[in-house]
Order: structure tokens, then C-alpha cells, then sequence
């Protein structure tokens, strides 16, 4: 699981420094990393086995930032 926890930090760092250098807007590069995080947190309680639905939080987000 330590592997899957770094691939995930790396690539999203990777993510949003391209994000940046494309000066994308902080609203996209906000709402991109809070679905990588809700993301995360699904596979994480997929590998604990817990249930964990964040698509009514990803609704909330998009709705939020008005993309």
C-alpha cells in the first residue's frame, strides 16, 4: 500500500506543477485536486474495506466551482 500512496503523491504533484505552468484557473486546479483526493480516499476504503461513495461530494464540488 506504500507504493500506491507514493505513485499517488508523485503524480499528483506531477499534475499540478504541468497545471501551473499551464496557468490554468485555481478554481480547475481546486476542484482537480479534490477529486484526486476523493479519489484517493475511495481507494483507500476499498483497500480497508469500508464503504465510501464520494459522488455526491464530486456533484457538490462541480456545482460549487461552476465548471
Amino acid at each position: 500500500m506504500i507504493w500506491f500512496i507514493l505513485f499517488f503523491a508523485t503524480a499528483l504533484i506531477i499534475s499540478i506543477a504541468a497545471m501551473v505552468q499551464q496557468q490554468r484557473g485555481a478554481k480547475e486546479i481546486m476542484l482537480f485536486v479534490s477529486i484526486c483526493l476523493l479519489g484517493f480516499a475511495d481507494w483507500i476504503s476499498i483497500l480497508l474495506e469500508r464503504p465510501f461513495k464520494p459522488s455526491r461530494l464530486i456533484a457538490i464540488l462541480i456545482d460549487w466551482t461552476g465548471l
